[in-house]
């Protein structure tokens, strides 16, 4: 036999030592790519409120429109 022949055991503890380091690795890349944690989650929902909102007083765009210009391709000239 040679001699990088290894032994079922020697090769079960080489893999976990393998799997300790990829998943190490993993852990550090997503710590990379990941937005950092914050530190008050809670403040994103400080924009809602449970309270209806006051009607708002009426502005100069509020006015209804002018009434649209007659069509006049179909009339006959005079």
């Amino acid at each position: 036999m040679s001699d990088d022949w290894k032994n079922e055991d020697a090769i079960k503890a080489e893999l976990r030592i393998l799997t300790d380091e990829l998943r190490t690795l993993r852990q550090e890349l997503g710590n990379m790519v990941s937005r950092p944690a914050k530190n008050n989650p809670a403040r994103a929902f400080l924009h809602r409120h449970s309270w209806p909102a006051s009607p708002r007083a009426a502005t100069a765009n509020d006015q209804k429109s002018p009434p649209a210009k007659p069509d006049l391709r179909g009339r006959k000239k005079r």
